[in-house]
């Protein structure tokens, strides 16, 4: 009699057990949409909130507005390197007015990794992840020397710069423009390179655009100072692209950064580039001896410590 007590009992607990859970899980099901919805705005405060509420102290923009006007010095340029004599080169794609046409995506790939030095040591300076500037390079200019914005706007540089841009963060412009888009000064611009005939020595007498390290330099300089400002992405790289794209541009801009730093990345797509340039270029010859793709890129890259790379901290 005592076990059938005790089973009833037992039984009785979990009836009730149950009838309280079922009590709970209809509960749950009515505020389902209020559960989920107070969890979505939690959690869009949490990756969100910073960006737009926090902001930094007013002696760390004191300090970030310093990064501005830090432009290198002792930075002219001085023969250490040899000038290239090479001949019988052929280029991957062909450039014309806006870009490069054929084949796009290794020629953009060869041009910018001559200056993969530049860009290291600048993103390791300003703690910018490896390779985004040489990204913004191939986004920009495909990293062909001396191309003027295709529309004559007045952008200028490896990484593009408009004047304002380029006096905002230390650099002397032609003529002193300080205009954000100048088409008058973009088609003097392109009526000087062809002047100096295309000769970037002549040409940083007039524009510190044209200079590599200050250009590439001011360019790291501006990544660092959007990247260290207040957010307005969840991620500092995506902030820095944001303010420097612009809202209607930034998804795509981001997009094709990412990508080309993945292609930078990434030693077979490199080697593919390697083949294909040697393919093309089996009389190479650089300084009277024969050349191939790794001597091509090593001895441009040599070529930037004549802008002053050795002395770049």
């Amino acid at each position: 009699m005592k076990l059938s007590i005790d089973t009833q009992h037992i039984r009785t607990h979990i009836r009730r057990f149950r009838f309280q859970w079922q009590l709970i899980l209809q509960q749950v099901k009515r505020n389902l949409f209020i559960y989920i919805l107070i969890v979505l705005v939690i959690t869009a405060l949490g990756v969100f909130g910073s960006a737009y509420f926090w902001k930094p102290s007013k002696e760390w923009m004191n300090q970030l507005d310093l990064v501005k006007s830090s432009v290198p010095q002792d930075v002219s340029y001085r023969r250490i390197a040899p000038e290239l004599d090479v001949q019988n080169l052929v280029m991957i794609g062909e450039v014309y007015r806006v870009g490069i046409s054929g084949d796009r995506i290794r020629g953009m790939l060869l041009r910018a990794l001559r200056f993969q030095n530049i860009t290291r040591k600048v993103e390791r300076k300003y703690n910018i992840p490896e390779n985004m500037l040489l990204a913004m390079i191939m986004q920009e200019s495909m990293g062909i020397d001396l191309l003027p914005n295709s529309t004559d706007d007045g952008g200028i540089g490896l990484c593009h710069m408009q004047p304002s841009t380029a006096k905002e963060f230390g650099l002397r412009t032609f003529e002193d423009c300080n205009d954000l888009r100048n088409f008058d000064h973009g088609r003097k611009l392109r009526e000087l390179i062809r002047t100096e005939k295309y000769d970037k020595r002549k040409l940083i007498a007039y524009d510190d655009r044209f200079h590599p390290l200050l250009n590439i330099d001011a360019a790291g300089r501006m990544v660092y100072y959007f990247m260290n400002g207040p957010q307005l992405k969840n991620t500092p790289m995506k902030t820095a692209i944001y303010r420097y794209a612009g809202y209607k541009n930034y998804s795509s801009y981001y997009k094709m950064v990412s990508y080309y730093m993945g292609l930078l990345d990434d030693l077979a797509v490199i080697d593919d580039v390697r083949q294909t340039f040697n393919k093309l270029n089996p009389t190479l010859t650089i300084n009277g001896q024969a050349a191939d793709f790794d001597r091509y890129i090593s001895m441009h890259q040599a070529l930037n410590r004549n802008y002053g790379l050795d002395n770049y901290e």
